[in-house]
């Protein structure tokens, strides 16, 4: 009895490779932390798409507030077309600048002159909709709204002048993210009484 353990440790010792439980046990671990990093890849990906859905559309809707509310600032008339879905301006140039949703594209648009209404928003290619597109404000609110304000200038004149507030809603259809963004800015230049 004696003699079969010091073979047994002679075998042993003087092996040379894995043995089978070895490479079976090895493969197991690594076939179970692939299979875990598998099941977590997906919820990785979708959450970086709607990061960078959600990234994109406020930074349309902000780009495209700032652009009108830039305008607004400048322009020596303001009103509005088409129900409230229109804002036209004149500018300090004299130009005429129309912003519109375009109900092809579901782009915002901008027009000067009459020329041709260029996108301001979206990602629509030869005048086709895009993945990003304006969509109705919730409860049906205007894009658009003027309103005449009074205010006192430093002389205690009174003096009214139009306070123009903007709001759009901006989706990614492959998402379904939206985003809503409010602002208001006076037109300082408009009618004096």
């Amino acid at each position: 009895m004696l003699t079969s353990g010091v073979v047994m440790r002679r075998y042993v010792s003087e092996q040379k490779g894995m043995l089978l439980v070895e490479v079976i046990t090895g493969m197991t671990i690594i076939v179970l932390l692939v299979s875990g990093i598998a099941l977590m890849l997906p919820t990785a990906v979708k959450a970086w798409q709607l990061g960078r859905s959600q990234a994109e559309i406020q930074q349309t809707a902000r780009l495209a507030i700032e652009r009108i509310t830039q305008h607004v600032r400048y322009a020596s008339k303001v009103s509005l077309a088409d129900a409230g879905d229109t804002l036209v301006i004149k500018d300090g140039n004299g130009w005429d600048i129309k912003f519109t949703i375009s109900p092809k594209t579901k782009a915002l648009c901008i027009s000067v002159n009459g020329s041709a209404a260029d996108p301001l928003t979206g990602n629509g290619i030869g005048g086709a909709e895009g993945t990003i597109v304006v969509v109705a404000n919730p409860d049906n609110k205007k894009r658009f709204a003027v309103q005449e304000v009074a205010m006192r200038d430093n002389d205690g004149k009174l003096q009214y002048i139009k306070l123009v507030t903007v709001m759009f809603t901006v989706r990614d259809k492959q998402t379904g993210t939206a985003y809503t963004m409010k602002a208001a800015t006076l037109a300082f230049n408009t009618s004096w009484r």
